[in-house]
């Protein structure tokens, strides 16, 4: 399968690059992006009185607009990408067209790498566009370079991730409508249901403990660790928190109680769990997109005789 001589690429990327499209939703998500970086700069730059003294007002400024332009950018990816990709296949579908699309010589796996690699051209193209605005942090100090790594793969993991989920949902759904609210529709559901199932399960978890702290429990840790790292915010600000406390970007040593365990960094399990849920709802869309496979009448026939009885 060779990537750069896809047509459904080429074709996808050229209409969505080229279009007025592409240029309205880059200005409208860095308009947002640097207008709320500036509200916060000038919210914290008048809360602070800067002399010669006060080292630390600087780097409290650096790490509030270094936040502010990843989770905005975050919050953006995750309306964003789903959409690139919801009508991918269901377009097809209204045009028409995916009769057409599916005859091709083209494979199932290069129509839908085809479709997400276009899509994803342009989210990175969004992810990277905010570098500019997150180099405005190391101006001011607070922000390692570390930091910034860790902030940037989880964008692009998000964004691949999402992408894959509105490709699955654009060819179970017949229209574009449809795949995109049931892609954002999954999305939101993911994103306030873990902090619920957390709390809940950490609410039963306690009173069937007597009232004792749940997370001095091995199996909790490890499956409310997991279940959190599918969060990208929490996998991301938990990362945050942990390299604030001087902790390896890694992993970090987790104590409660009598437990003291060595867990990999909250952001390097949400890396390996979007890679395997990309690959699952990946190879779901390429089932879907798969066509159906008749056996010829004679084969059928002969199928048929060989399995009654006699």
């Amino acid at each position: 399968m060779k990537i750069p001589a896809n047509p459904v690429m080429i074709s996808e990327l050229r209409g969505r690059i080229r279009g007025a499209r592409a240029m309205i939703i880059l200005t409208i998500y860095l308009s947002l992006t640097g207008i709320i970086t500036l509200l916060i700069y000038l919210a914290f730059a008048s809360s602070f009185s800067f002399n010669q003294n006060d080292f630390e007002a600087g780097r409290r400024i650096g790490k509030a607009i270094f936040l502010t332009v990843m989770t905005s950018a975050l919050v953006q990816v995750c309306i964003i990408t789903p959409s690139l990709t919801a009508g991918s296949i269901a377009g097809e579908k209204e045009r028409q067209t995916y009769d057409l699309l599916i005859t091709t010589l083209l494979s199932p796996w290069q129509i839908a790498i085809g479709k997400l690699i276009s899509a994803l051209a342009f989210a990175f193209l969004l992810v990277l566009a905010v570098l500019p605005l997150a180099g405005l942090a190391f101006l001011f100090g607070g922000v390692s370079g570390m930091e910034l790594i860790i902030a940037m793969i989880g964008l692009i993991m998000t964004a691949i991730l999402y992408a894959t989920v509105g490709l699955f949902w654009s060819t179970v759904m017949r229209t574009t409508l449809g795949a995109t609210v049931m892609a954002q529709g999954m999305i939101i559901l993911s994103l306030l249901g873990i902090p619920f199932i957390f709390v809940i399960t950490g609410v039963i978890v306690a009173n069937a403990r007597g009232g004792n702290d749940p997370t001095e429990s091995v199996i909790f840790v490890y499956t409310m660790g997991t279940l959190l790292s599918l969060h990208p915010f929490i996998a991301l600000g938990l990362t945050e928190v942990l390299l604030g406390q001087g902790e390896n970007p890694f992993y970090f040593r987790f104590e409660s109680g009598q437990l003291n365990l060595l867990l990999p960094s909250p952001w390097l399990a949400y890396t390996l769990l979007a890679c395997l849920l990309t690959l699952l709802f990946l190879f779901l869309s390429v089932r879907m997109i798969k066509p159906v496979q008749y056996k010829p009448a004679r084969k059928r026939r002969n199928a048929e005789s060989t399995a009654l009885p006699g």
